[in-house]
């Protein structure tokens, strides 16, 4: 092999270390969930709320409701029944730390 092949096949073969695993814009997006709700749930139906908030895995805040019968919703993190449901259980849980 000459020089500039060997140089060439060098530097090639340092790109590839370097670009392997960058992500690529897009391609990466995990939302968990493909579409929310705001459709009101009981609350004596849920058994736990998980709110993911936006990063690098998907570009908007998720809340998935999990229901006592292990059934799993996704909720619009705005949903005005949610910020009452929210706000209400931590008045509970404050109330409780008192007595």
């Amino acid at each position: 092999m000459d020089r500039t092949a060997t140089v060439t096949i060098l530097i090639l073969l340092l790109c590839a270390i370097a670009a392997q695993g960058v992500p690529i814009p897009g391609a990466q997006r995990r939302c968990q969930c493909l579409q929310s709700s705001s459709d009101i749930i009981h609350p004596m139906s849920i058994q736990s709320l998980k709110y993911i908030p936006r990063g690098s895995h998907c570009d908007k805040a998720e809340v998935i409701v999990t229901l006592k019968n292990k059934t799993k919703m996704c909720v619009h993190p705005d949903a005005k029944w949610l910020e009452v449901l929210i706000t209400a259980f931590k008045g509970a849980k404050k109330q409780n730390l008192k007595n």
